[in-house]
């Protein structure tokens, strides 16, 4: 499965909470962090998806998708209504960090084994005893 739709809105929820949090903290340091990590974290995500063997973990990749979509949707909709326990909360960014984190895992748990040759003296690796 190579989405890069689950990514961009887990990086999308993580900005929005990120500046709705800041005027309250006022930390540039820490803002900086909590739009660094999950920027890196999807374009890793995004760039082993091109990388991956096609359809691995394909319903854990669907369920993280839902699961993006859904708190984004959370995110928006405490943002428009200005519903305090969904906008700004440090609770939905971290949910859709975590998220991204386990997004970025399946897609390097997704990427192809090495295949080693069958031969020690083929194997530059192999150390040499002579």
């Amino acid at each position: 499965m190579k989405s890069f739709v689950a990514p961009v809105l887990l990086v999308v929820t993580a900005v929005i909470q990120s500046m709705g949090v800041y005027p309250y903290v006022q930390d540039g340091i820490t803002l900086a962090g909590q739009l660094l990590f999950p920027i890196l974290f999807a374009l890793t995500a995004m760039y082993l998806s091109r990388k991956g063997r096609p359809g691995v973990f394909g319903t854990v990749h669907m369920v993280v998708l839902i699961l993006s979509v859904l708190v984004l949707l959370l995110s928006l909709v405490g943002m428009s209504q200005q519903i305090p326990t969904l906008y700004p909360t440090m609770i939905l960014y971290y949910a859709a960090f975590v998220l991204l984190a386990v997004e970025c895992g399946l897609r390097i748990a997704g990427l192809p084994k090495k295949q080693r040759p069958a031969d020690s003296e083929l194997d530059d690796d192999a150390a040499t005893t002579r």
